[in-house]
């Protein structure tokens, strides 16, 4: 009898730690560099070409333009992932675009949002691009999960990144 009174006060406990994150804590963010030997040019054009981002993101079968011209503010695309259960399905939505500085968008669905901002600098012949990802649950169970998620969700963008940086390195 004990073993279950111990059992249910731990439980509750870990309930009530998830509403108190899912509360008080409405966002996570992380931010990482890569380097990459191309010219900022080619690295921003790239970037930019979100037709070809199923070559170097992975689990992302194809992409649909929904409107907008290209990758110009406004645009907005709709990305089909495969999961290892499921099939997800985001939107990515253009919001600013700085030539050969910076592009900003918003990646989500009904359950997550991923605000991100990418900085290119030009070093010489090669570039630098600088990542900040501030992921944000869109309902109650989402935000009390996203801080215990925050490190895998962060290790996918950054594989992301480096497969980004091999493409655009061969």
């Amino acid at each position: 009898m004990k073993f279950f009174k111990s059992l249910l006060i731990v439980l509750l406990l870990m309930v009530c730690g998830l509403v108190l994150i899912g509360v008080f804590v409405p966002e996570v963010d992380d931010q990482f560099e890569t380097h990459i030997d191309k010219p900022i040019v080619q690295v921003f054009a790239g970037f930019l070409d979100v037709q070809s981002s199923p070559k170097w993101v992975g689990g992302l079968d194809h992409v649909e333009r929904k409107s907008g011209f290209l990758a110009m503010p406004g645009s907005e695309f709709t990305l089909h992932y495969s999961g290892t259960e499921t099939d997800v399905v985001y939107t990515l939505e253009v919001v600013e675009v700085v030539p050969m500085e910076s592009v900003r968008f918003n990646l989500y669905n009904d359950k997550i949002e991923f605000d991100v901002n990418v900085k290119f600098k030009a070093d010489g012949l090669s570039t630098d691009v600088d990542t900040y990802v501030q992921i944000k649950g869109r309902d109650f169970l989402s935000r009390a999960f996203i801080p215990l998620m925050k490190s895998s969700i962060m290790d996918v963008g950054k594989d992301n990144l480096n497969s980004f940086k091999q493409y655009e390195e061969e």
